[in-house]
């Protein structure tokens, strides 16, 4: 095993947060239902995520049985980083309508919705970026943008 996962409290808090002030802004948007909907899936996964990290006894657990643990824990940090990733994006999209339309009345719950946000993404990166295997090429086109800009 390369790396050992780490818990995700912080982001599941920070996320859950986000979600619940979305939630109780109860908007008719679609863009926002997105958000809210992202938000949510991502909660729930880093709560299961948290779940399973809790499930076995790291130190006294057999090799087999921390490899398996090991890469369900993978499995699951790639899809919250999916929805993260969709979350902040959707957050953008809703912010960018807002500045053209004002359609949803801006409230202190936004600047908290996107602290919130933030703060689970920055969790979410110090905690799980060494864990997350970048795919192959995604790797290679990293690696391939390093060579260019040392030329």
């Amino acid at each position: 095993m390369k790396e050992r996962p780490m818990t995700m409290v912080l982001a599941w808090a920070s996320l859950g947060v986000a979600a619940q002030k979305l939630k109780d802004l109860k908007l008719d948007d679609e863009t926002a239902n997105s958000l809210l909907l992202e938000l949510e899936t991502a909660t729930n996964l880093a709560k299961a995520f948290n779940d399973t990290w809790y499930s076995i006894h790291w130190n006294s657990s057999r090799e087999a049985t921390k490899v398996r643990v090991t890469k369900t824990l993978r499995k699951m940090a790639e899809m919250i980083l999916d929805h993260l990733e969709e979350s902040v994006k959707l957050f953008n999209e809703l912010c960018d309508e807002q500045s053209r339309f004002h359609t949803i009345s801006l409230t202190d719950d936004w600047l908290e919705i996107r602290s919130s946000l933030r703060r689970g993404k920055e969790e979410f990166e110090r905690t799980q970026g060494k864990f997350i295997e970048p795919l192959p090429l995604m790797k290679y086109l990293e690696e391939q943008e390093k060579k260019l800009r040392n030329n």
